[in-house]
Parts: structure tokens; sequence; C-alpha cells
């Protein structure tokens, strides 16, 4: 089964969680209560549940139309994706991006 390693915010202790494969980076934090963020509860419309992949990216699913829409198409440079259309096949590391508060 799939590990992923999630950190929870720069500088703090990892936490890993093993995932079936097939699903998606959302349902992997969820079974640890990662707080990502979220306001479509993983439906792929709000665009908050954002994540950065530090590593592992060739096991993730391809960056869709959806995560396109919410994040433009700049993956390549920032590698964050959404988590809830991120499905896993392997291990992956992620950091949790947190919206700026103003």
């Amino acid at each position: 089964m799939p590990v992923v390693t999630i950190v929870k915010e720069p500088g703090a202790e990892p936490v890993q969680v093993e995932a079936p494969e097939r699903s998606t980076l959302f349902e992997a934090g969820a079974k640890v209560a990662a707080g990502i963020d979220t306001a479509c509860v993983g439906k792929g419309t709000c665009g908050l549940c954002r994540v950065k992949i530090l590593a592992g990216a060739e096991n993730c699913n391809a960056f869709t139309d959806e995560e396109r829409k919410h994040l433009g198409n700049v993956y390549h440079i920032t590698k964050v994706r959404l988590s809830c259309r991120t499905q896993i096949t392997g291990d992956v590391s992620i950091e949790i991006v947190r919206k700026k508060k103003k």
C-alpha cells in the first residue's frame, strides 16, 4: 500500500499514512486529520485543497482540467496540485499549501 508523507506546515514534523492505490491525497490527509483546506469536501469545485508535491510526482495521475481551471498551467513551476484530484499509485510526499491571510 502506498505511503503518503504529509508536512502540515513548513518546519513541522512529517506525518505518514498508508493509503490505497487510486485514493486521493485529500482522502489520505483526512485519515490523519491533516487539516487540508476545503469548502467542497473533495468535489473539485472550490480549489482550496492545495498541496505541493515534494517527491513522488511520478506516482500521481496526470494534472487534470479541473486543476488547470483553479491553478492555471504552472504545475511544472509550482508543483502545486489539488489534493482532491490527485490520485496516487505509489509513495508521495506533500506539503499542505495554506491560503495566505490578509
